[in-house]
């Protein structure tokens, strides 16, 4: 080869390159145009370093000093913080996350230190005039042509722009859910992203995949479930039914307006806006005999107007410290056997009062109720029930059952019956069945005052007395072992205790059972009005213990679940629905948490599983809130498919997954801030932080306002 072509060669070469880089220049112009369309320019990719795309590849990045200093919040000072990579091979928009931020004094790095001075510590602001290296993650990229996101797998030219994305911009990179319920506003752990503009929602989809929420005391779950309800029944014009098991009377003041102003005002701005208090609430109080007793006019015997007195001191117990209302009237009627108080004024409160009645449950049915209960008890109680039911075409108050167990417990009781019991010469008032109705007495409202056996049960054929003669000659046939007695003795016992399984009220020499309210009926009245449901567990509850409330809560679920299969299968369209549980630990406890009963926690599992299971098929959401996530059952970690994590210790998150780079930060959050990782987001989860309370938040025992 002669000098020539090698000349030739160069030149040709040079010619090339230099095409090469005029096309170059032009794409990164192009580039850069393009960033400042998406926001606003605030560094490049470095050109001291290799870029590596690789999995879990970061990339470095440069701003300059003017930049740095013209915004203390701008996103490149907070780790976490999302910004924008522009490529210029193909304008691709290229989504990452803020891991590092590196600041070097540049003049002491080359040992230049300030003048001699006889000022002590003196400073060289100078030194600060430098550049910043930051370091990201790569998320998710997208071109113009995509609907989509993707993972961030391409490479990125060194020099491209770096950009302090515009709201919507950030919002299509990150794919955040347009619709759904609001939860907050985007934030990092440091703070708001955008000024809190970006609204963080959960698809409805994802929360028929249960949800979990969980906190510290003071970190914000019950603000956080307020703020969540307000939005659902304010922004979606479709919408679940809201069922709030309510431990504290948190859920009853959605009605009424909060006379402080939410804050950040930039989240309820933009997040909440045009969200306020509810038009009204149902209200499903359980009503125990004991205060259907002291309400009750033993002169006229009037249930109807006892409840409206309940429903009155309801009223003005629970919400005449909160608004000046000082009369009230409850118009009263009946639906579907469902005794329904209704006032308008000063907003709409819908009172139902709450019993159960097993007088048509099958003793499959009953086992919620009854967690714990051994097979061999189980299948006694069934086999004295069906037979009871064969005989008299409906199942007897859960009272007798209790009388005939006892005698068999009590041993005075069980001699004396033993030797004056002779079932063919059967006599109603023998001694032994006389005492054992005196075991019965006190789970008869007005007990005292009538001789409650000669009373028969409403129209049927037999007295509470008839009842526990029959089920003692069953229970002499059966030659049950005694264990077994006892085991079932134990379990009726917690039952009836709680006061408000089968209350009796006398009536024209009969005990009329009060009817349960119909949960489908509750739910339709809930839909035609848009209000919420709250079953109030405090009122008049307080001294019942959690036997009683695990009864009602149990009972609920497996009312709702039972209505909403059996409408599917029928073909029948129900509202959908989301049940909240407040303090759900209390209810669904650990195994390992709980020495005693490890049987009843063992089917309650079972329960909530198949609750859950059978919820995500028919439109049936589980929202479970808890302080104490190592107290709750494993099975709830298992079945909720998103969870928004507030201010929580790192022991209480032991068998929760939650991301390695964010599982440090928990433990120190702000208030109201929280992590929520679901399957609803493209990068698995992302943090967001929700106002004070939109409505009223008041603790109504201490009379302590929080906000």
């Amino acid at each position: 080869m002669d000098k020539k072509e090698t000349i030739g060669l160069n030149e040709e070469f040079l010619n090339s390159a230099e095409d090469q880089a005029n096309k170059l220049e032009k794409l990164l112009l192009m580039s850069y145009e393009e960033a400042r369309k998406d926001g606003k320019i605030i560094g490049k990719i470095s050109r001291y370093g290799e870029v590596k795309v690789e999995e879990n590849s970061e990339i470095e990045f440069i701003i300059d000093p003017a930049t740095y200093y013209s915004d203390s919040d701008a996103p490149f000072h907070k780790v976490g913080d999302y910004l924008v990579v522009i490529d210029p091979k193909d304008l691709r928009k290229v989504l990452i996350r803020i891991k590092s931020i590196i600041r070097k004094d540049e003049l002491a790095a080359i040992g230049l230190e300030p003048p001699i001075s006889q000022i002590v510590n003196s400073v060289e602001p100078r030194g600060l005039i430098t550049n910043t290296l930051v370091k990201g993650e790569l998320v998710l990229e997208m071109t113009k042509d995509d609907k989509n996101p993707r993972p961030a797998t391409k490479s990125i030219e060194p020099q491209s722009p770096v950009v302090d994305p515009n709201p919507d911009i950030l919002i299509k990179l990150l794919d955040l859910p347009r619709e759904g319920i609001t939860l907050g506003a985007l934030s990092t752990p440091s703070g708001l992203v955008k000024n809190g503009q970006i609204p963080v929602r959960l698809p409805l989809s994802a929360l028929y995949h249960h949800m979990l929420i969980l906190g510290t005391t003071g970190s914000g779950k019950t603000t956080l479930l307020k703020n969540l309800i307000a939005s659902l029944y304010n922004q979606l014009e479709k919408h679940p039914i809201s069922i709030i098991i309510d431990l504290n009377q948190d859920f009853v003041q959605l009605p009424i307006p909060n006379n402080i102003t939410p804050i950040p005002q930039e989240i309820a701005n933009s997040c909440y806006k045009d969200v306020r208090q509810l038009k009204g609430i149902i209200s499903v109080v359980p009503i125990s005999s004991d205060l259907i007793e002291s309400k009750l006019d033993v002169n006229m015997i009037d249930i109807n107007k006892t409840f409206k007195e309940i429903a009155k001191k309801y009223f003005y117990e629970t919400f005449g410290p909160l608004i000046n209302n000082n009369k009230v009237e409850f118009n009263q009627f009946e639906r579907n056997k469902t005794v329904i108080l209704q006032t308008n004024n000063p907003f709409k409160l819908i009172f139902i009062p709450y019993v159960i009645n097993t007088l048509e449950t099958s003793t499959d049915n009953l086992s919620p109720l009854l967690p714990g209960l051994t097979p061999l008890a189980k299948d006694l109680l069934k086999k004295m029930r069906e037979k009871f039911k064969k005989k008299h075409g409906v199942y007897s108050p859960i009272q007798a059952i209790y009388g005939a167990l006892s005698i068999f417990i009590d041993k005075s009781i069980y001699r004396s019956f033993n030797k004056n019991y002779n079932k063919d010469n059967y006599d109603e008032k023998d001694e032994p069945l006389e005492q054992a109705l005196e075991y019965v007495k006190p789970y008869i409202i007005n007990s005292d005052n009538l001789a409650i056996e000669n009373m028969t049960v409403d129209n049927y054929d037999f007295t509470i007395l008839d009842a526990i003669g029959e089920y003692v000659d069953i229970l002499l046939k059966a030659r049950s072992h005694e264990e077994t007695i006892k085991a079932l003795y134990r379990r009726i016992s917690s039952l009836i205790e709680t006061q408000i399984i089968d209350i009796l009220v006398p009536q024209q020499k009969k005990l009329i059972p009060i009817n349960e309210p119909d949960w489908s009926t509750i739910v339709d009245l809930s839909n035609d009005e848009n209000i919420p449901i709250i079953l109030d567990l405090k009122w008049g509850l307080d001294l019942a213990g959690f036997d009683a409330l695990r009864a009602i809560t149990y009972r609920t679920l497996d009312k709702l679940i039972s209505w909403k299969h059996k409408s599917w299968a029928k073909r029948i369209e129900t509202p959908n629905l989301m049940v909240i549980i407040d303090e759900s630990h209390q209810f669904f406890q650990n195994e390992s948490k709980v020495k005693e009963d490890l049987d009843a926690i063992r089917q309650i599992s079972a329960m909530i599983s198949k609750i859950a299971r059978l919820g995500r098929a028919r439109g049936v959401g589980l929202v479970f809130s808890t302080h104490s996530p190592s107290d709750l059952n494993d099975i709830i970690l298992q079945l909720t498919n998103t969870k928004i994590i507030l201010r929580t210790e790192k022991s209480q998150l032991e068998k929760i997954s939650v991301p390695k780079e964010a599982l440090e930060y928990l433990p120190r959050l702000q208030d109201r801030m929280m992590l929520v990782e679901s399957y609803a987001f493209r990068m698995g989860y992302v943090f967001a932080q929700t106002t004070t309370p939109l409505t009223a938040h008041y603790d109504i025992s201490a009379n302590i306002t929080y906000y």
